[in-house]
């Protein structure tokens, strides 16, 4: 019978592996998203846009994220969430990670509103973990009625 014998430290686990399978897997499927706005990225948050008559919300979900670590821009019609989820410094020394879900590291997500906006009415709040933006729209972008009047 052959003798083998196993090096003790191997250079990767089968957790390990598992793991960069899973992030494989979260980059190809992006959780039911497109792959635009992960692409390259170990994360980035979920992000929801609504529409109203006035004004754009946006709400994206960033727990653990600080309102300092997010910078909020526009430029035209195109918003720009940038960020980055820090990972926590009891846990970043580990010696070894048994298991790892959570993603860590800097996002961007971009959206086009496809109308024109009010760069200067533009305000952003961070509340449990959840990011709200609201941006005005251009007051030509509402439309006009004009009166009809005869001579």
């Amino acid at each position: 019978m052959p003798n083998f014998t196993f090096a003790t430290e191997m250079p990767f686990s089968v957790q390990d592996l598992r793991d960069e399978f899973d992030r494989l897997v979260d980059r190809v499927w992006h959780g039911g998203l497109t792959t635009a706005p992960l692409d390259g990225q170990d994360w980035a948050p979920r992000m929801d846009v609504y529409e109203r008559s006035d004004s754009f919300l946006v709400r994206l979900e960033v727990p653990g994220v600080s309102a300092d670590d997010v910078d909020v821009s526009i430029l035209k019609s195109v918003l720009t969430v940038k960020g980055k989820k820090r990972e926590p410094q009891d846990v970043s020394d580990a010696t070894r990670k048994l298991r790892t879900e959570c993603r860590f590291g800097s996002f961007c997500r971009k959206y086009d509103l496809a109308s024109p906006v009010n760069e200067e009415n533009v305000s952003a709040t961070c509340k449990d973990g959840v990011l709200f933006i609201r941006i005005q729209k251009q007051p030509e972008a509402f439309g006009r009625t004009v009166k009809v009047t005869s001579d």
